[in-house]
């Protein structure tokens, strides 16, 4: 951060102000010496020089400490009432945001913070309202770079936070006066707000989730999953995650013994009656699912038809339906989470379905789905910019549900909203499909990364940022040589990209690369500029244009 910013705040400028001031008294010192010297060059010059040296140099090298320590006197707060690590502490301070001193405040603040107990957290203010999420801000307003630790020292107040700065103990970068308001955006835990909880009798709002991916670590909703947990942490809410792969759950037999002969306990001693115990206990069931033969998947079933115990075996009628009653008196809700790999939100249709009978039936409201198609984009990192807007999607709807007791219908839309053009994703996964049948990755999974260049290509075709292109007209060229060889290009016209096969006339730009350097540069390995310059690849035509390819194709490096 350049100095003249640090300057640049209230508090700096108040410094500024005095030390003028303290520097007009000794000019007029030095007015006045000259006077009473007349005729005394010795005195009249010494001293000025003694006021100076003496007592203005001191002056100005302590009185920036002195007046801050003046200003921020720390105020130690009790740790018991403060997280045990700084990480912590930043996923809580939505939990301690004032929505009055925010205003009409849109803002991202990035920490990051090195050593144990810290990482890459995003605070994000906007319309009132404040989330966290792990990971890196697109364009933070502010950035915050320092030890974890110490952090978490002036979070407690036991360090002067602007007298550490000065000293440069931390960094800042961004807007200056954001840094210096934040105390009049979060308020720090006290022993009577905890009171003040207790005496209300409020409680940790207890989120259950319930995956039924059969491959957990490489399963497209975990990843939704995940995101919406860290949301509902943000508000305070307590959550716990089962593997249903894990456990040991013996498909219903339809014996009715959990009905007739030991009501509420069903005649199997697996894992299954714990898990009842874990649902009965939640305020809120997620059930997590990828989409398989548009429905649930087997393991999600087998644990849902082992929900029988706790309902009860009579007929009651509600509505214009007859329906068995809860067992036990609940107060629970549902969400939903899904993805798949068709493009169409619509594939979704017969689960949701099944769900609305759930909902129906059992008297367990859903409050939220979060629904995304076309899921395994989720894992591609050439798309990392536009999946960051479904990922910040579903951690909103882990706060939604918490503080709104529901996910908005503006959230649930963003997570439904494809990625890309269905047309230009079917053709993706197909190109994916045929990268792997004719043996270009010999079958293995390549677990995010890309390693095809027609998949690549097309991908950032698809990716093509209109807004950033404006009224570009341009063909780009790739001719491409090594592992995989062949020439392709992108038609640019009227705001659209389209990708092509073979050679055209007069391209605009061409790029002469091997498959490895280019692909590698998509995947992160390599960074496209020192490619360029260390003679990697080449290219020809309006090198503006290849210096414009990182915005004109998302996260695509050039």
């Amino acid at each position: 951060m350049a100095p003249e910013r640090v300057w640049n705040t209230p508090q700096f400028r108040t410094i500024n102000l005095h030390l003028t001031y303290f520097w007009s008294i000794i000019f007029f010192a030095n007015f006045i010496s000259s006077g009473l010297g007349h005729g005394k060059p010795l005195f009249s010059i010494l001293i000025p020089l003694l006021i100076v040296f003496g007592i203005g140099l001191p002056v100005v090298k302590l009185y920036p400490n002195y007046y801050l320590k003046r200003q921020f006197t720390p105020q130690p707060i009790d740790p018991s009432f403060s997280p045990g690590t700084a990480k912590e502490l930043i996923l809580r301070m939505p939990m301690g945001f004032r929505p009055e001193g925010a205003g009409d405040l849109n803002a991202e603040i990035q920490f990051d913070l090195s050593g144990e107990g810290g990482g890459k957290l995003a605070l994000s203010i906007s319309e009132g309202t404040c989330t966290v999420r792990e990971g890196e801000a697109l364009s933070p307003a502010l950035t915050i770079i320092s030890p974890a630790d110490l952090w978490l020292k002036i979070a407690r107040r036991e360090i002067n936070p602007a007298h550490a700065l000065m000293n440069g103990l931390y960094k800042v970068k961004g807007d200056m006066n954001l840094l210096m308001k934040m105390g009049e955006l979060f308020h720090h835990p006290t022993k009577t707000r905890k009171e003040d909880l207790t005496q209300k009798g409020e409680k940790k709002m207890k989120i259950l989730a319930i995956q039924g991916s059969p491959r957990p670590k490489a399963s497209n909703t975990e990843i939704l999953l995940r995101e919406f947990l860290k949301g509902a942490q943000s508000q305070g809410a307590e959550t716990e995650t089962i593997y249903l792969k894990d456990k040991d759950i013996h498909s219903c037999v339809g014996c009715y013994t959990c009905w007739a002969k030991t009501p509420g306990i069903c005649i199997f001693k697996d894992d299954m009656p714990e898990l009842l115990e874990k649902v009965r206990d939640c305020d809120i069931l997620v059930y997590a699912t990828p989409l398989y033969n548009f429905n649930m998947t087997a393991l999600l079933k087998a644990f849902q038809e082992r929900l029988l115990p706790l309902l009860d075996p009579h007929l009651v009628k509600s509505g214009d339906v007859y329906r068995h009653p809860q067992r036990y008196e609940i107060n629970r809700k549902m969400v939903l989470i899904s993805t798949c790999g068709f493009p169409e939100i619509s594939h979704f249709d017969g689960l949701r379905h099944v769900f609305r009978h759930i909902e129906r039936n059992g008297g367990v409201p859903i409050i939220g789905e979060l629904l995304m198609p076309a899921g395994e984009l989720l894992k591609q990192e050439g798309l990392r910019e536009h999946i960051q807007g479904v990922l910040q999607a579903a951690y909103r709807a882990g706060v939604e549900v918490i503080r709104d007791q529901r996910v908005s219908q503006e959230t649930e839309s963003e997570i439904k909203k494809p990625l890309v053009a269905p047309d230009a994703m079917a053709e993706m996964a197909n190109l994916w499909w045929d990268s792997h049948l004719v043996g270009i990755t010999q079958g293995k999974p390549t677990q995010g990364k890309i390693e095809d260049m027609r998949l690549l290509l097309r991908g950032m075709a698809a990716t093509f940022n209109v807004q950033v292109a404006g009224d570009l007209r341009a063909t780009i060229q790739f001719e491409v040589t090594g592992k995989q060889t062949g020439d392709w290009f992108f038609s640019v016209e009227n705001g659209k990209c389209t990708y092509h096969e073979g050679k055209v006339d007069s391209p605009t730009l061409t790029i002469k690369t091997p498959s490895e350097v280019w692909l590698a540069i998509a995947n992160r390995e390599m960074d496209g500029q020192q490619a360029f310059m260390e003679g990697k690849y080449a290219a020809t035509g309006d090198m503006s244009l290849l210096m414009r390819l990182r915005s004109l194709f998302g996260s695509q490096k050039s």
